[in-house]
């Protein structure tokens, strides 16, 4: 029984990646297609980059992005696309926010639901880098929160912080 479960751990991996372009670090299929995330490292070029059908839809200077992945998606085929997500990632660059200087948390919506790939802007938890706690997906808009208490909603392509009072 154990020889079977470890198995299985070491064969998921090798199926979930057999769609994958080998030079990826992370793939994840969309809607739209495959999204090839490429590290720093992996791009040689100081950025981290993501790919959709072999064409960047992004880039930042940061060592990697990190995804938040909650029920946004469907399952067609046996297989599940992802229709929305989060993604995350700390800047190489310095920043200041609220007072604080360093190196802050961004994070930024990724929508495939359309025909068209929508990327959001930015935003920033107010402590500048406390992690999202959930995320409330609807057809309409979605609210992200953060362990901070910062508060956003994004709609059509567009986030904006929500007030205490929202």
């Amino acid at each position: 029984m154990v020889k079977i479960i470890l198995s299985l751990f070491f064969l998921y991996p090798c199926i979930v990646l057999a769609d994958c372009n080998l030079e990826a670090n992370m793939c994840f299929q969309t809607k739209m297609g495959m999204l090839i995330q490429k590290t720093r490292v992996v791009a040689g070029d100081n950025y981290s980059h993501l790919i959709l059908n072999d064409s960047e839809i992004f880039k930042a200077r940061t060592d990697y992005i990190t995804f938040e992945f909650n029920d946004s998606g469907v399952f067609m085929n046996g297989k599940h696309y992802i229709i929305k997500t989060v993604f995350s990632f700390i800047s190489n660059i310095p920043c200041s926010f609220n007072g604080y200087y360093g190196f802050c948390s961004k994070s930024v919506v990724l929508d495939f639901s359309g025909t068209e790939p929508k990327i959001s802007n930015s935003f920033t938890p107010d402590s500048g880098n406390s992690v999202i706690d959930w995320i409330s997906w609807g057809k309409k808009n979605a609210i992200i929160v953060f362990e901070d208490g910062s508060r956003f909603k994004y709609e059509n392509g567009r986030v904006e912080r929500l007030k205490k009072d929202q």
